[in-house]
């Protein structure tokens, strides 16, 4: 079943947005099955909240043949009894991608290094970068985010993340950009300077910063290996899941 709307939840803030084909005249709103707003241009709309919200419709009405067409979706706001809190070596890990059509297949991850900032490698140039945690929560609510037990564990991840940044961005100022983010399968894990991607800049957090092996099993640690590995490690906790995190194959 083809989906016709994404619905983003931020603290004050809803995002709608028309990811299907259709031509809807006009987009009704409904929170908790209350009318709340009625929009007639745009494919993308933001609505102000004050409120706590569990419930959202979202209709979309077409044309066709002289008759107005309601088209419905329904989204539930999953939420929690306490606040969420992050620590230096948390990892994020996320089913879901800004390009959706990766979505369950490729993912992406990161590394907490403060209890709002994280580095990552996005995709792109910057290949390496840090950046806030909300952002990386806008993107990918289908994410799960683990702790190690060991918070000596997570601090020297968190460092070596910290250093490899500095250097690569000294690095850069020097007109050597590398690593260069690919995903290419004949890269070496081990290896920092040449390629990067997410969930190796993960790894090499932890392996060459905490002297912790993360295990892989085929040719590139991808973010589904990341998630595979950490919901069960006995070392590392679950602080949070979203219940639609999935992973469609095993990479």
């Amino acid at each position: 079943m083809s989906q016709h709307f994404k619905v983003t939840k931020n603290s004050d803030w809803i995002k709608i947005k028309r990811i299907s084909n259709f031509a809807f005249h006009s987009c009704a709103v409904y929170l908790d099955h209350r009318l709340v707003a009625t929009y007639y241009e745009g494919d993308s709309f933001h609505l102000q909240i004050n409120y706590p919200v569990h419930h959202i419709v979202v209709v979309g009405h077409l044309f066709q043949y002289g008759h107005v067409i309601p088209i419905a979706e329904q989204f539930f706001v999953q939420t929690h009894s306490r606040a969420r809190n992050f620590k230096s070596g948390d990892i994020l890990v996320a089913s879901d991608n800004v390009n959706e059509s990766l979505t369950g297949y490729i993912g992406h991850s990161a590394i907490v290094v403060s209890d709002d900032q994280l580095i990552e490698s996005p995709g792109g140039d910057p290949a390496i970068r840090k950046a806030s945690i909300q952002q990386f929560l806008e993107k990918h609510p289908r994410h799960a985010q683990f702790r190690p037990k060991s918070a000596k564990l997570g601090k020297a991840a968190a460092q070596y993340a910290e250093e490899y940044l500095q250097e690569y961005k000294a690095r850069v100022e020097k007109g050597e950009k590398k690593p260069v983010f690919s995903y290419t399968l004949s890269q070496s894990l081990e290896d920092p300077w040449e390629y990067i991607y997410c969930s190796k800049l993960v790894w090499l957090s932890y392996y060459k910063g905490a002297d912790y092996k993360l295990e892989n099993d085929y040719l590139w640690f991808s973010p589904e290996d990341l998630y595979t590995n950490l919901k069960d490690n006995k070392d590392f906790k679950k602080i949070y899941e979203h219940e639609n995190v999935d992973f469609v194959v095993n990479t």
